[in-house]
């Protein structure tokens, strides 16, 4: 997981300073700012995905451990990472300008923000971005919290190669709406993944992070898993907690407060994360099997390490 380099090298581009409107907050104090892009389709670092397509930069969803809070140094913006989100108006017209251009490879929605997160209900910038490639041959990787994918169920059934991804941290609600405040519970999104299964669909899971000590105990791991098959989901994987400053940070707080009987599994994870991630790998070795699941050691999606 890096937290330095250029932008471009996830999947986004640097934006303009220009002045934009400031409107809405939300039930979170969510501040929404609209911005033009320079760029819709990005080149790629992800294993298996040539382009990615961020519709917004910053999200709604304001998960603790989220990887993508180094992302605020782009951005312009002294807020909080998880409290603002700036909207690319333009984003569908840039698309239509960058596909005259790119090359045949795999398309994916998103890499360092949620393309079906609050806002996107009211601007619909990814369901603009999804017509546009539904007339084109080009795969497609989606990749979402949130249940709000249903709504485009449509322009997904005009596509001949399309995978949607749900990221599951826990399969509890409680739990969950703790670590991703403003996200879909995942109760809902395995109820999504039942539907589009049912649509014919291809869908998969993506236990992203495991966090030491509260998700990857046998029993929780299994929770998700048992979900998984039981809704139809083709693949499962999984991405170890990568133990940086702000994420540590977060967590060890949230845990001290909720979950204190957890926390030695979160500290112990984080002084010796090679130890860890190789029980983990011993572990999903067996369980994955259990379920019926091959296990992607060398191949990721979902995001860069």
């Amino acid at each position: 997981m890096r937290e330095s380099g250029s932008p471009g090298a996830w999947g986004c581009e640097s934006i303009s300073d220009q002045d934009h409107e400031e409107h809405g907050t939300g039930d979170r104090g969510l501040k929404i700012s609209e911005k033009p892009c320079r760029s819709a389709l990005v080149r790629s670092g992800i294993p298996g995905i040539g382009y990615c397509i961020n519709p917004y930069s910053g999200c709604g969803h304001g998960c603790i451990y989220c990887y993508a809070s180094f992302m605020k140094r782009f951005l312009g913006t002294g807020e909080p990472w998880g409290s603002f989100v700036q909207v690319k108006t333009n984003v569908s017209d840039r698309l239509v300008k960058d596909l005259r251009k790119c090359r045949h490879d795999r398309v994916m929605l998103s890499s360092v923000t949620d393309p079906y997160q609050p806002v996107e209900e009211v601007y619909r910038l990814t369901r603009s971005c999804l017509g546009i490639l539904a007339g084109t041959d080009l795969p497609v990787s989606i990749l979402t919290k949130s249940d709000l994918v249903l709504r485009d169920l449509d322009l997904l059934k005009k596509f001949s190669d399309i995978e949607v991804g749900f990221s599951i941290t826990t399969a509890d609600d409680r739990i969950a709406e703790i670590l991703e405040p403003g996200a879909t519970p995942p109760s809902r999104r395995f109820a999504a993944i039942a539907k589009l299964s049912a649509a014919g669909i291809r869908t998969w899971v993506f236990i992203a992070p495991v966090i030491p000590g509260l998700g990857d105990s046998e029993g929780a791991l299994r929770e998700i898993l048992g979900n998984a098959r039981s809704a139809g989901a083709l693949d499962v994987e999984y991405d170890p907690l990568n133990c940086y400053p702000s994420a540590r940070s977060n967590l060890t707080s949230i845990f001290k407060k909720n979950w204190p009987e957890f926390l030695p599994g979160l500290e112990e994870a984080c002084r010796n994360p090679a130890a860890w991630r190789s029980g983990l790998g011993s572990k999903a070795a067996r369980l994955w099997k259990e379920y019926g699941y091959p296990l992607h050691r060398d191949e990721k999606r979902g995001r860069p390490d």
